[in-house]
């Protein structure tokens, strides 16, 4: 196994050293004429939780054959949905709020693509980071030790970093559609949740626990988030992960 990992990072650096070496080799045709920005907009989080999502993304080539990227923007999860036992029904959030940030060095392959950057395929590393925090009132029904409502809390982080492997196609020199099809990585999760109002011991985890299997089953990954897919009334937890980024982008070129 550690050969086998010694002989996987020396091919990996290898590529880096070579893509870096390569590019001394190629000059822009003309420095002062030639695009090197791409202004884009992120639909992958408005298409997979929530139409309030909205994400910029700039690009900036740095080589023919190198650039890097920045994104931005609001990010938003969807709300919860109806309680899963008959004595509890959550309400829909209306304080919630979120952000997203992540950033990538890309590489394009100059002997693949027929055009420099930033048009092509290309790999890169990246990073990004997630926060999500919500509140919802729960309304306890049905339940005679119990009346009332009560509020629920969470606050998410996500950080990841990994590689990624992509293709921006540039159309009529301005037009962009930018793919990641591949980016594994490994991800850092932490979430604190709190649940007020004056509850016994029993209803509270039963209550929990009806919380979290809401959220485990609206939100894609949620069972990462908590360590041994348990809830406490506060706190924080911390778990590790693998990840996955896959991205659709549109953008102008200038």
């Amino acid at each position: 196994m550690k050969k086998l990992a010694l002989v996987l990072m020396t091919l990996l650096l290898a590529g880096i050293f070579g893509q870096i070496t390569a590019q001394k080799e190629f000059q822009f045709p003309d420095s002062v004429k030639y695009r090197k920005n791409v202004i884009r907009w992120n639909l992958t989080p408005m298409l997979l939780w929530s139409n309030k999502n909205v994400n910029i993304s700039y690009e900036r080539v740095l080589k023919p054959y190198r650039s890097f990227s920045v994104n931005a923007g609001y990010f938003e999860l969807p709300s919860l949905t109806k309680g899963l036992l008959d004595s509890l029904n959550i309400q829909r959030s209306q304080k919630k709020w979120g952000l997203s940030v992540s950033g990538d060095y890309r590489f394009y392959f100059h002997k693949r693509n027929r055009r420099m950057a930033p048009d092509g395929l290309y790999w890169g590393v990246y990073g990004s980071y997630h926060h999500y925090q919500f509140q919802n009132d729960i309304v306890v029904l049905n339940s005679p030790e119990i009346e009332g409502v009560l509020n629920f809390g969470a606050k998410l982080n996500i950080f990841s970093g990994g590689v990624e492997l992509g293709y921006q196609f540039i159309i009529r020199e301005r037009l962009s559609i930018d793919l990641v099809f591949m980016g594994p990585s490994l991800s850092v999760y932490s979430t604190n949740m709190t649940l007020g109002g004056d509850i016994d011991y029993d209803k509270e985890s039963e209550y929990l626990q009806a919380i979290y299997d809401i959220l485990s089953s609206t939100i894609p990954g949620f069972n990462q988030l908590v360590k041994d897919q348990t809830v406490s009334s506060s706190g924080a937890n911390f778990s590790m992960g693998f990840g996955l980024r896959y991205l659709i982008q549109i953008g102008y070129r200038f």
